[in-house]
């Protein structure tokens, strides 16, 4: 399922719509760990996930379905954890390929 979306960008003197079409995320859960480098910060990642009907936890469990981290070779706590559960971890940049944005 995609979900049309519309953004309002302001700029100096004008005013742009942007319509975008992005898949939903309905019944995926996610957990989202590190910086960032498309988004301006884990939380507009996070608003994102949740405005697209994804699902959001603070730790990886078996319930989880992803975990995004742009060091996907990390040997964080987290990364160790989805390893062991069989969670794919994914890179930022995999996510937007994922949900159809354009960076």
């Amino acid at each position: 399922m995609w979900i049309k979306l519309t953004y309002t960008l302001e700029f100096v003197n004008e005013e742009v719509k942007v319509e975008s079409s992005l898949k939903s995320l309905n019944g995926i859960t996610f957990v989202v760990t590190g910086s960032v480098e498309t988004f301006k910060n884990r939380k507009e990642l996070e608003e994102l996930i949740t405005l697209l009907s994804g699902k959001l936890s603070n730790g990886v469990s078996s319930k989880t379905n992803f975990l995004i981290n742009n060091d996907i070779a990390s040997t964080s706590g987290k990364n160790k954890k989805a390893n062991e559960l069989g969670v794919k971890i994914i890179s930022e940049l995999m996510f937007n390929e994922m949900i159809g944005r354009v960076v």
